[in-house]
């Protein structure tokens, strides 16, 4: 694994320090790309004196510095992952009989853990992750990927994944036949 002196050049291309979480690092090079990238921005008649050619290669080093930050910290986060393990069994992680979106929220919040780690670690995607938790279904990718999702969730948490899943997904259950009840 690679130590954070190797990716300080890239903090430093998006202009912000080694220690802010990942949602820092995105939305720097979000401001940043379009800074970069616009014409019409505030700051056009600066961005006239600096060529095209050079407007193309920042934006490309802004790429580059971005992702190899999430690279690391998909890897960090991994490697907090397994530091995780051995600490759950510290925590006082609240116990719940069934297992819905808010049961995960707050044992994920318990552990001191980011959505953004899990979405890192884990390749689900953050707005999936929100809605899981919110147990907002109608936002939420078909049956098969909730699934997946839901386990895959619950297993970064070291929970059981087959019990969350079958929780999850009676609540799923009963939330589309409510529905269907009441629809036209």
């Amino acid at each position: 694994m690679s130590d954070i002196k190797d990716y300080l050049k890239y903090f430093r291309i998006l202009e912000i320090k080694p220690d802010v979480p990942f949602s820092e690092v995105r939305s720097s090079y979000l401001h940043l790309r379009e800074l970069y990238s616009s014409r019409g921005s505030a700051l056009s008649s600066m961005m006239e004196t600096l060529a095209e050619d050079k407007q193309v290669e920042i934006v490309e080093q802004l790429k580059e510095a971005y992702d190899r930050l999430k690279e690391y910290y998909a890897l960090e986060s991994k490697q907090k992952t397994s530091v995780t393990r051995e600490t759950v069994s510290n925590q006082r992680i609240p116990e719940f009989e069934v297992f819905s979106g808010e049961a995960l929220r707050l044992i994920r919040e318990v552990l001191k853990i980011e959505l953004e780690e899990v979405a890192l670690a884990t390749g689900i995607p953050h707005r999936h992750l929100q809605n899981i938790e919110k147990e907002a279904y109608d936002q939420l990718p078909p049956l098969g990927y909730i699934k997946a999702f839901v386990r895959k969730y619950a297993e970064f948490l070291f929970l059981d994944p087959a019990k969350v899943t079958d929780d999850y997904l009676k609540r799923y259950a009963n939330r589309h036949k409510r529905k269907n009840r009441f629809s036209f």
